[in-house]
């Protein structure tokens, strides 16, 4: 099966070079500079106001730390702020600032401008090659999960 290492192969470049896209910081607005983890953790924020770290960390598929330490970073920036959740003294809820909701914004546009690049690729591919594309995705990513 020669095609296993070409798309082996292929796979590990992708997800390198998208490795490295979530690195690369990109402006939204005129003042606010943030990476793809950054900006992402903004989305969700904005896509369920009150959430906890727990959720937060469920969500984006990482460890509730390293959500923390994204989380102080974007109150740094003034992005994020963190109330004490009203039904526990223990938990915090986190709710965009209206900087924060403005980052939002700025990247659901550019989602949406690229979103239209996508679905014109995927309108091209056949729709049952999508489905084999999608199965062996999850099955790529319940191996790693394995692994992980």
């Amino acid at each position: 099966m020669k095609n296993y290492k070409d798309i082996a192969w292929l796979m590990e470049r992708t997800a390198h070079k998208y490795m490295q896209y979530e690195k690369k910081p990109q402006q939204y607005c005129s003042d606010i500079i943030l990476t793809q983890p950054e900006i992402h953790t903004i989305a969700i924020i904005g896509d369920n106001e009150g959430i906890s770290i727990t959720q937060l960390a469920k969500i984006r598929g990482i460890t509730k730390g390293a959500v923390s330490q994204m989380i102080y970073k974007l109150v740094d920036k003034g992005l994020v702020e963190k109330r004490l959740s009203p039904k526990s003294d223990s938990q915090l809820n986190l709710y965009l600032t209206k900087k924060g909701e403005q980052a939002r914004a700025e990247h659901r546009k550019l989602h949406e401008s690229m979103g239209c690049k996508f679905a014109k690729l995927m309108n091209d591919i056949p729709e049952d090659v999508q489905k084999q594309l999608e199965e062996l995705l999850k099955a790529f990513e319940k191996e790693l999960d394995s692994i992980l």
